[in-house]
């Protein structure tokens, strides 16, 4: 059977999802837990959620590199060295393994435009993800985390927040908080920068 390319680029698309998105999600928790960021932990527990973060990125590189061994695709044994339009859909060998996934775009690859696409939105719901399951771990640790009193202090936001509230209870004080210097910038920046204007400066206007 000679490949569809459309049917090639479908299958690799749902492919590049799962390995960009167990690559992104194991990548964040292992970044989070280095820097103790509560908030994206898929786990209360700093150890297992690190480990866990290892586990999504290798099973992503052996699900995606290793499937077209006992996945049918566009790499059947015997039709991988040859032309992309001329691949048979099948199981690849342990020989053919390495080029399987080297089709051309334009007989169903996914180039450069579709990969960033995929990935961004992998990397999202990655994100999404780790948010949703880092507010029931934080939920789980209350008790622990109230015995810090920064926990109530409303002026910790940002990424430091995150050590110690969920993402959805950060998010409405970092916005608070940056309304807030927005205006106190606008207000004391602009008027302090005003007093150094050329113009009041050439005409002795300035205070300073």
């Amino acid at each position: 059977m000679i490949a569809n390319p459309s049917d090639v680029r479908n299958l690799l698309e749902s492919h590049y999802f799962l390995f960009a998105f167990l690559s992104s999600l194991g990548t964040l928790q292992i970044a989070v837990t280095g820097s103790g960021i509560r908030a994206l932990w898929l786990t209360p527990y700093r150890r297992v959620t690190r480990w866990l973060g290892f586990v999504c990125i290798i099973t992503g590189v052996l699900f995606f590199f290793g499937q077209p061994l006992f996945v049918d695709g566009p790499w059947a044994a015997g039709s991988v060295q040859a032309d992309s339009t001329t691949r048979a859909w099948g199981v690849a060998s342990w020989d053919e393994l390495a080029g399987a996934r080297n089709v051309n775009d334009i007989h169903g690859g996914l180039d450069g435009v579709d990969q960033a696409i995929w990935f961004s939105l992998a990397a999202i719901i990655a994100f999404s993800v780790s948010v949703v399951f880092g507010a029931l771990s934080i939920k789980a640790n209350t008790k622990e985390l109230r015995v810090d009193a920064k926990l109530d202090d409303d002026d910790i936001d940002g990424l430091a927040g995150l050590v110690h509230r969920s993402y959805f209870s950060n998010l409405p004080i970092s916005v608070r908080n940056f309304r807030l210097e927005a205006r106190k910038f606008w207000r004391d920046g602009v008027r302090s920068a005003d007093r150094w204007s050329l113009i009041k400066i050439i005409s002795g206007g300035s205070n300073q």
